[in-house]
Parts: structure tokens; sequence; C-alpha cells
């Protein structure tokens, strides 16, 4: 089943659309998996590129496709909030008026680009929530401050490096204070100047943690959804592993 449908986000203070995309038989327990979109996308670019009415029926699994923006699911300065929008907000939205398991065990994040760092934030900002993320040649872009790019500078206002808007650092945080990770599972093309940033970000965080549940798969490509099709049904795949500081090299 699929839908597109609207909600009012008193956090954004707008109405926000998204898309849902359900197994049309539901035999057993189901998955509930948030996809995230980049940047210059919508809610239904995941809808529009990869099979998800089948990817949902055969693995199981409800698809929820929020409209970021061009957010990079960030708080930023003064506002909007974007990261309490879809971290807490749209949850608990989802929570109210649809009937599947929303409990941490049951529900993961996962995206593309800016989606992919953005499932990254969220995982890590609300650890209490989601059991597992999907980061797929994830905008991990804090190279690129010395550009002051206005949208740069409007989405991590609240910082970059050591601010809660670092992967590692939320990492860090959640590993000094004893707290429950989320399973990791990165993936980029080789071709994509991203996959250096990622395969950094994959390293810091062994550094700190060699037990870390975190994996890193790495394919022939560039940065388009041939990869990202491929990663989300390798992510609905191997979601009961736990792979402790995995790469996978080309």
């Amino acid at each position: 089943m699929l839908g597109h449908c609207s909600y009012f986000s008193e956090v954004l203070q707008r109405r926000k659309s998204y898309v849902v995309v359900t197994p049309e038989k539901q035999l057993g327990k189901t998955k509930v998996v948030i996809l995230l979109h980049g940047i210059g996308s919508d809610e239904t670019s995941w809808m529009c590129n990869a099979p998800l009415q089948d990817l949902a029926d055969e693995y199981q699994t409800a698809f929820f496709c929020p409209s970021g923006e061009n957010s990079f699911y960030t708080n930023q300065k003064d506002g909007p909030n974007f990261a309490k929008a879809f971290g807490e907000e749209f949850v608990e939205y989802l929570q109210q008026w649809f009937t599947f398991d929303f409990s941490r065990d049951n529900l993961q994040l996962a995206g593309f680009s800016m989606g992919g760092y953005g499932a990254t934030l969220l995982g890590l900002r609300y650890p209490e929530r989601f059991s597992r993320i999907g980061a797929f040649s994830p905008a991990f872009v804090f190279y690129k401050k010395e550009r002051n790019d206005s949208l740069f500078n409007q989405v991590f206002s609240r910082g970059d490096y050591g601010s809660e808007n670092d992967c590692v650092f939320l990492y860090k945080h959640l590993l000094e204070s004893n707290r429950t990770i989320p399973t990791i599972q990165f993936s980029c093309g080789v071709a994509d100047p991203l996959h250096k940033e990622t395969k950094n970000v994959m390293e810091a965080i062994v550094e700190m943690n060699p037990k870390a549940n975190v994996s890193f798969y790495t394919e022939d490509g560039f940065h388009d959804f041939s990869l990202w099709r491929n990663d989300l049904k390798r992510f609905l795949e191997t979601r009961t592993n736990n792979l402790t500081g995995f790469f996978n090299e080309v």
C-alpha cells in the first residue's frame, strides 16, 4: 500500500508531506524504517527511485519518507529545529496514527547523502528511539566549511566539529555516558569524494570503541541511486547481523 500524506508540524509551524509504503499483506510483525532524502530532493525520492513496494512485501517493512527540505536535519540557530521535528515530533505523529510497533527494537532510520548524514545524526541524538542506522553515502561535509557557503552556514549555525552536529562527537558522548548506541551501517561508492569522509568517521568510531557495532560497505560507483537501491536492500537483509568494526573494501 502506498500513500502520500501530510500533517501539521508544530515544531516547524507548517504542513509537512510524507510518503508511506506498507506491505500489501502483513505476515507477522512489520518492521518500521524511516527513510530520509538528500539535498535537492523531497519525500518522493525514495518512492520514485527504489522499489519500495516490493521491498515492503519481501521484508515485511513499513517505510515512512518525510520531507526534510535542505535542512541536513539539524536544529538551527534561532530555528527552525529540524532535528526535533523529525527525531521527536514525526515519530510521535506516526505512533499516534499508525498501529505498527514503534518501539526502539523495531524502529530503524536510513537515508542517502544529506539523509545519510541526517540518519546518523538523528540516530545518535535519539538513541532511545532508533535501534539501527543506515547511512548511504552520508554527507559528512564539514570539510567544506572554508567555502563560506550560505546553506552550510545556516544548517550548521549551531556548530560543526565538536558540536551537536558532529556525529563522532555524539557517539563519544553516548559511549562515555554508557548509553545504548544504535547499530550503524555505512556505505559509499569508491568514486565518491564522501568515501574518504565516511571512512574517517567509521575509523574514528572504531578507534574510540573497538567493539563498536558498525560496518562500512564500499562499492564501485559514485553518488546515485544505482548504489542506494542496493544499500537499502543490504540494510534490510543484514538487520539481524552484529558486525563489529566491519569493513568491506572493493
